[in-house]
């Protein structure tokens, strides 16, 4: 069968785009960003995603249908920004933003609101890559169950939302963990690892194809939109 053959046969089931959370407090700071240690955005981290919903505005994004964010300031911030420019038609910048624990970042619970350096200090963390069914620090996540966690959000919301295009307003652990997700990486993988811009679009498709369900990874890391920000 061609190519082309095989696209016609793909069904659309849920596209997402997973978007990471302009420069936060937490980040400028070098402080755990978890519930208690995120303090939201900085003026530059505003500017950015305000970036980002100029490019949403512009119309040459997919029309946003559904909207979720993270509950951690900074992912709720980024969101809030961009929402009047998703959706279409009368629906445009009137979405509801629905909010979901799992979309959190890597959960650090005992170094909240630490300097990064005090808490490597304190805790000396496992290496992720080395141990992944060992959590990071103790009472915190491992490796391989942030992913699950991740995983099982994705293929939830994705299964809510048949045929539509979700907004995801998150991390860069979520979308590293989508990655490894969509690509069938395993925990323990040494091999891999991303690194995403702040603001930065994924783009998930996941079809129906064959009797089967495929995680399709339409783009990556897609920021073009900072550099109207850069060059300010």
């Amino acid at each position: 069968m061609s190519a082309a053959g095989e696209m016609a046969e793909q069904e659309l089931l849920s596209r997402l785009l997973i978007v990471r959370h302009g420069e936060s407090v937490a980040m400028a700071e070098g402080i755990v960003g978890g519930p208690n240690g995120c303090r939201g955005l900085t003026e530059r981290g505003r500017a950015q995603a305000a970036a980002l919903r100029d490019r949403f505005a512009a119309g040459r994004e997919p029309a946003v249908d559904v909207v979720y964010s993270s509950p951690l300031p900074r992912a709720r911030e980024t969101t809030d920004i961009v929402l009047p420019a998703l959706g279409s038609g009368p629906e445009r910048g009137k979405l509801d933003v629905h909010i979901r624990d799992d979309l959190e970042e890597m959960r650090l619970t005992p170094a909240d609101g630490m300097t990064w350096e005090a808490a490597r200090e304190r805790f000396g963390f496992v290496q992720p890559m080395d141990q992944p069914y060992t959590e990071v620090i103790p009472g915190g996540e491992s490796r391989a169950g942030f992913r699950h966690r991740v995983a099982q959000a994705l293929n939830d919301i994705a299964a809510a939302h048949p045929a539509k295009t979700v907004f995801l307003g998150c991390h860069g652990g979520i979308t590293s963990a989508a990655m490894a997700m969509a690509f069938g990486i395993a925990p323990s993988h040494r091999g891999v690892g991303v690194v995403t811009a702040v603001t930065s679009i994924t783009e998930l498709e996941l079809l129906a194809f064959e009797g089967r369900r495929l995680w399709q990874v339409r783009r990556f890391n897609d920021a073009a939109h900072l550099a109207a920000v850069e060059a300010a």
